[in-house]
């Protein structure tokens, strides 16, 4: 069964409501049996708390995170059965590095991103997706249509690409500031 992993920790910008936006629409668009992983406690602060969800013994099976400003507007199946031990989206604005906002990995395969990890790894790097990068530099990427940037393939018409599984909302707006998009059919 796949574990599907959030992070919601208190002192962020997002809440319960936006693991609810983000529950339903896994629920709408994977047909693999799954279930829910929520983090909502860590010692470390915002989007290094994800460090957390590669904790050894935190997930019992094969997993898929997803950011809690992402939108799903096609199938996730492909993008959790991607045939490779740990895979993420090429970074948007920096194409060597790693996008963390939807990853997938084998229980096991990202073990030294907890296990790296101390407090001066916040120092060196920008963000966790740095870090997650320089530890797992041989990382499968995702194909680029399926987790598209909102900036980049969406903003300027309001159309979701056909081939699209993920909008990536990375900045500003969020998907709660946008009134519609229009999706592919098969959305």
């Amino acid at each position: 069964m796949l574990t599907v992993a959030m992070v919601c920790v208190p002192g962020g910008e997002y809440d319960m409501s936006h693991v609810e936006r983000l529950a339903e629409q896994v629920e709408k668009h994977l047909t693999l049996p799954h279930d829910f992983s929520l983090i909502t406690v860590s010692d470390k602060p915002g989007f290094w708390a994800k460090v957390d969800l590669f904790q050894p013994g935190r997930c019992k099976n094969r997993t898929l995170y997803l950011d809690l400003d992402t939108t799903i507007v096609g199938s996730l199946d492909e993008i959790a059965e991607f045939p490779h031990p740990f895979a993420s989206i090429k970074d948007y604005q920096h194409p060597l590095t790693m996008n963390s906002s939807v990853m997938v990995w084998d229980v096991g395969a990202g073990d030294a991103i907890y296990n790296n990890f101390r407090p001066a790894v916040m120092e060196k790097f920008h963000g966790d997706q740095g870090y997650i990068s320089h530890t797992m530099p041989g990382a499968a990427r995702f194909p680029a249509p399926w987790c598209v940037s909102y900036r980049q393939s969406v903003q300027s018409t309001g159309i979701v690409p056909d081939d699209a599984r993920v909008v990536v909302w990375h900045g500003l707006p969020k998907p709660w500031q946008v009134k519609e998009l229009t999706c592919p059919i098969s959305a």
